[in-house]
């Protein structure tokens, strides 16, 4: 039978991959947060699009200097993904409360993550307003992923990457297999 459901109607199109979405200021200081909604809009040109809250010290960073990225971690940086969930980089560094590395992009300012599985370096192409967030589109500058991890242009069993059901519950990808 079915039933209306009057709120959360998102969260039918959950479990979503849980990454770290890293920005940076344009006086140089990074910052990472938990993040969860991301999907790709476009294969020609590559463009991917994350909605983030409006009040969020990340929109206000990747407004300032146009750049993101999404990096993908395995089940070993979920304490991790945790801390940056919970907390905000405006009066922080989430990177050190975190206990995260980062390291170089390729071809951006905005740092990425160290031991994640897989990155997508973005540069901001459009912002929608889109309610309470804003929909950052950016063009794919550059893609690398663990080859240990993806086969076949796809993520194995153990990737156990992690997934986001909805408010506080994760699960780990083909955990059930």
């Amino acid at each position: 039978m079915l039933k209306k459901i009057k709120a959360g109607f998102y969260h039918l199109l959950h479990p979503k991959i849980s990454f770290f979405l890293t920005s940076i200021s344009k006086d140089g200081r990074p910052n990472v947060m938990a993040c969860a909604w991301a999907m790709p809009v476009s294969e020609d040109p590559p463009i991917i699009v994350v909605s983030v809250s409006k009040e969020s010290y990340t929109s206000e960073l990747i407004k300032q200097t146009k750049e993101f990225v999404i990096n993908i971690p395995n089940k070993d940086l979920l304490k991790s993904l945790w801390v940056c969930g919970k907390t905000s980089g405006r009066d922080i560094d989430k990177f050190a409360k975190a206990k995260l590395k980062q390291i170089k992009s390729k071809l951006l300012r905005t740092p990425r993550v160290d031991d994640c599985i897989g990155y997508i370096e973005c540069r901001l192409w459009k912002v929608v307003d889109s309610g309470e967030c804003y929909a950052f589109f950016g063009k794919v500058l550059n893609v690398e992923v663990d080859d240990r991890y993806f086969k076949k242009g796809l993520w194995i069993k153990e990737a156990k990457i992690p997934l986001h059901l909805g408010g506080s519950r994760m699960v780990y990808f083909n955990d059930a297999e």
